[in-house]
């Protein structure tokens, strides 16, 4: 419910984060009726996830890698996840290749159904924040609230990914202020 989420405003977003993580739900062709490749971006401090921005389009491949390093180069994420299924293990094997250490693959547990279910506690309870403004919250929340019954779901793929991989990152996971 779009309700239980947290509304942040400039002022009330914190200075530095613990830690930057993309989590990247990548599509396979940017045709018409195809799926999105979709970043979000988020700022963890303490138990709090505030989202600081959503990467919504159609790509192709080579569109995709290249929107993965603009991603990078503006946030300076600690980790990037990437599902390693489909398009994402290519994409994870390139990066890689390429020496973008950063990146970490994401094997999901259950359905799309169950893996978001499994984060609503942490929604509910009020420690997932979204800014009051930006040009891509309307559309963000629209999917999520309508989840699982809308047409689209990379958003909430993508939303449920990073809250789970919070919850996964193997213990002694280095903290640095960012």
């Amino acid at each position: 419910k779009a309700a239980w989420f947290q509304r942040y405003g400039p002022e009330e977003r914190p200075s530095s984060f613990d830690q930057i993580v993309q989590s990247w739900d990548t599509a396979t062709k940017p045709t018409e009726l195809a799926d999105y490749s979709v970043c979000t971006t988020w700022g963890l401090k303490g138990p709090h996830f505030y989202l600081l921005h959503v990467l919504r389009k159609k790509l192709a491949y080579p569109d995709l890698k290249r929107a993965v390093a603009e991603q990078r180069a503006l946030f300076n994420p600690t980790v990037i996840l990437i599902e390693d299924r489909a398009s994402g293990t290519q994409l994870i094997q390139d990066l890689l290749e390429a020496g973008l250490s950063t990146v970490t693959r994401f094997e999901p547990e259950g359905d799309k159904v169950m893996r978001l279910h499994a984060q609503t506690a942490t929604i509910e309870n009020g420690f997932v924040h979204l800014p009051r403004e930006a040009h891509w919250l309307a559309d963000y929340l629209h999917e999520l609230s309508l989840f699982p019954e809308g047409r689209h779901d990379d958003q909430v793929d993508s939303t449920s990914q990073a809250l789970a991989w919070t919850k996964q990152r193997p213990s002694g996971w280095a903290l640095r202020e960012i």
